[in-house]
């Protein structure tokens, strides 16, 4: 199963573009940070993850301001073909 539900804060958000077949897409720059129990330890979690929305969630997505705490959830994919960068693909939207 590949499903990623990530919360944090939107810190770069980009204007919707168009694919070739006319199809919304929008990309922002989620910054993660939390605290996390790993073998019976406090850990601090932090990362950066690229999320791409198209359709309506593109919309959505590019509306949103820099600071915005969203929660999101979709799936991991590589950025390209031969790309070894993962992008978060999203299927919902919850804004905190």
């Amino acid at each position: 199963m590949n499903r990623l539900h990530i919360s944090g804060v939107l810190i770069q958000v980009d204007p919707v573009r168009y694919s070739p077949a006319g199809v919304p897409i929008a990309e922002a720059v989620l910054q993660h940070r939390s605290s996390q129990d790993i073998a019976g330890q406090a850990r601090q979690m932090a990362c950066e993850l690229t999320v791409q929305a198209s359709g309506t969630l593109a919309t959505q997505l590019a509306r949103m301001q820099n600071g915005a705490a969203v929660s999101l959830e979709g799936a991991l994919n590589r950025r390209s073909v031969n790309s070894r960068q993962l992008i978060l693909i999203v299927n919902r939207i919850e804004k905190e």
